[in-house]
């Protein structure tokens, strides 16, 4: 019998730990830290106008954290859509596509892999042949 404190653990985590046991969709992973890139740049910058660190009417350095933020939030709506330049990098497949993606690769390389062990046996016999003839 578990004791009551874990068991009021458990139910407080009860989401997190069913979330650790699902694969992230590279996709929604990639947005989600974009979109938090972007609102935190956001948050960075509006305090530092607020405490007069930056100034609204003139350039300077806050503004770049405006910008940062801005194009971080647009790259994770365009990621989220499912289009923009980050597409291609950032697949959204589900995590049965993703697995399926990874135990393929995972098959090729151990069968270029054997390849090459292949042909490293091969080069040795022809090399003890060789030395054999030689002596």
């Amino acid at each position: 019998m578990l004791p009551a404190s874990s068991v009021l653990l458990r139910r407080w985590f009860h989401p997190c730990l069913l979330s650790a046991h699902t694969m992230a969709n590279p996709s929604d992973a990639a947005a989600k830290l974009l979109f938090g890139t972007g609102v935190g740049m956001l948050l960075v910058a509006g305090f530092g106008f607020i405490e007069g660190r930056a100034n609204i009417d003139e350039p300077s350095l806050g503004w770049l954290f405006i910008l940062i933020g801005l194009i971080a939030l647009v790259l994770g709506k365009g990621l989220n859509d499912g289009n923009g330049p980050l597409a291609s990098a950032f697949p959204d497949e589900s995590a049965e596509q993703l697995a399926s993606r990874v135990r393929d690769d995972v098959n090729e390389s151990i069968k270029e892999a054997s390849v090459g062990s292949a042909w490293a046996e091969l080069e040795a016999n022809v090399l003890e042949q060789e030395l054999s003839e030689q002596e």
